[in-house]
């Protein structure tokens, strides 16, 4: 049995949820659940479960709301889905799969419609230097995107212009999936509540994970899944399309667009190999993001998992790992620090709102000089939405955090892997512990205290800013910041040299 190395809490929830579906994923609508997932930021289970709240199963007329909101949604979205596929036979975007081709190498993949938008084309952030490799070795290849997120036909349409114009190779779902597809789709929206409830029903034990289980099922009635089924459709579809020999490189959360893609590929011929990629950074407090050997069984885990570094290759482990190249990392391995002018406090504002909110105001409390201080957004929530309480006098930037860490003598944020960058770097971090129901934090035990800390309130956050300043002017002290830092390195992060992509991807055969 692997060991991912979680405990206490967190290993019995994914211990719990890990036996459940050994019934559960016997039936493949049941993929699509997001509470079955482990994903802790798609429903409530987990939190709920930290907190001991109480669960009480929901009567029958609180069951009737969740099931009309249900259907209410899903037939409107259903309804735009359609749309969608009118807008993408005006746009003529095609991808033509070659019937005599000996491989094709699909890259499953996020198309952010916004960052498509406003730069008029498409420019791979995720597997960085990917296509470049591939164009180099005469490989063909093509996107299967995710588009990440609209429900304008419009924007969609303006979208596949722009990839037709930019002559993108993507193969969509929505020029795999057929009109019976379609009419499955339709049928999962009647179904797939019905097979929830009898689920429920047949839970048989009466532990408190059990009842809260239930609870938390029947509480995510409410939410629209048919476009993860669309995934296991659109994984059948590839499974069969007339090609030699495919290969799937796939950004692997192992959340449920995943499980269903995998499973949709594994019930076809046995010709395509899934490389589930990893080469992000992330806390192991994310449950889903761990490859569960258990599931592999159901064709929901890929062949091979490659992670960005050794740290997160689990003990005795039946799953084939290995570590491969960090793409979104390359400037990681040139980057230096400016020694010599080292004197900004840079802000990391996380993906959570709240817990980019907490930051801020927890700043507006304390006495840094805010010349020195610089706030950089997530890419994903933009600093307007944050302006009335962005300390007055401090710079808000937008370039890349490698320019940013040159000059940083101290980093803040909340849980995010960019924090793992500036500690790699050798750039001491304050950690602000998040708002949210459970702890995130993707830095270790080891160097805490010597390179990185964590605070929760105003007098945690100066406490740790003198300590840190009084290190970085200590020459023992820094020596053994540095040494920590190429520790940190080591175990996140591998270079994603021309080398490296093609070895683990298996692109010199």
């Amino acid at each position: 049995m692997a060991d991912h190395g979680i405990h206490g809490e967190f290993k019995k929830v994914f211990d719990f949820l890990s036996a459940i579906n050994q019934t559960a994923y016997k039936n493949v609508y049941l993929l699509s659940n997001e509470v079955l997932s482990k994903n802790p930021f798609s429903n409530n289970f987990l939190r709920r479960f930290l907190n001991r709240e109480n669960p009480e199963l929901p009567d029958s007329l609180k069951v009737f709301s969740r099931l009309l909101t249900y259907y209410l949604k899903s037939f409107v979205y259903f309804g735009i889905y359609l749309s969608f596929f009118a807008v993408f036979y005006i746009s003529r975007l095609r991808y033509a799969v070659n019937p005599h081709l000996r491989e094709l190498i699909l890259i499953d993949t996020f198309f952010l419609i916004d960052r498509i938008e406003d730069s008029g084309n498409y420019e791979d952030t995720y597997f960085v230097g990917l296509k470049e490799i591939l164009e180099k070795l005469g490989k063909h290849y093509a996107y299967l995107p995710v588009f990440y997120t609209t429900k304008n036909p419009a924007r969609l349409f303006k979208t596949f212009r722009l990839l037709k114009k930019n002559r993108i190779p993507v193969l969509t779902e929505y020029q795999l999936l057929s009109a019976g597809d379609l009419f499955r789709l339709f049928y999962f929206i009647l179904k797939y509540p019905i097979d929830v409830l009898i689920f429920v029903r047949n839970i048989r034990e009466d532990t408190y994970e059990a009842k809260l289980l239930k609870a938390e099922l029947i509480d995510n009635l409410r939410f629209t899944t048919f476009l993860k089924f669309s995934r296991y459709l659109q994984g059948r579809k590839i499974a069969s399309l007339v090609c030699e020999k495919i290969k799937l490189i796939s950004w692997f959360e192992n959340q449920t667009i995943d499980k269903n893609l995998y499973k949709g590929i594994r019930e076809g011929e046995n010709k395509i190999k899934i490389y589930g990629a990893q080469p992000f950074i992330f806390s192991k407090s994310i449950l889903n993001i761990l490859a569960d050997e258990n599931e592999a069984k159901f064709g929901v885990v890929p062949d091979r998992m490659v992670v960005s570094g050794s740290y997160f290759i689990p003990e005795d482990s039946a799953l084939d790992f290995v570590v491969g190249p960090s793409f979104r990392y390359k400037k990681l391995f040139t980057a230096a620090l400016d020694e010599k002018n080292r004197s900004n406090i840079v802000i990391l504002l996380p993906y959570f709102a709240e817990d980019a909110e907490n930051i801020l105001n927890l700043l507006n409390k304390t006495k840094i000089p805010v010349r020195n201080i610089i706030v950089k957004a997530h890419p994903a929530t933009p600093t307007e939405r944050f302006k009335c309480i962005i300390p007055k006098g401090a710079k808000v930037s937008s370039a890349d955090a490698y320019e940013i860490f040159r000059t940083a003598k101290i980093v803040i944020g909340a849980a995010s892997g960019t924090l793992i960058e500036a500690v790699s770097l050798g750039i001491p971090v304050i950690c602000i512990k998040g708002v949210q129901g459970f702890d995130y934090n993707p830095l270790l035990v080891y160097g805490k205290g010597i390179i990185w800390d964590e605070a929760v309130n105003t007098r945690d956050l100066e406490r740790l800013l003198a300590t840190f300043e009084s290190a970085l002017n200590n020459i023992d002290e820094l020596d053994g910041i540095k040494k920590i830092a190429s520790k940190y390195k080591n175990m996140f992060f591998c270079e994603p040299s021309d080398e490296s992509i093609i070895k683990v991807y298996g692109l010199d055969c």
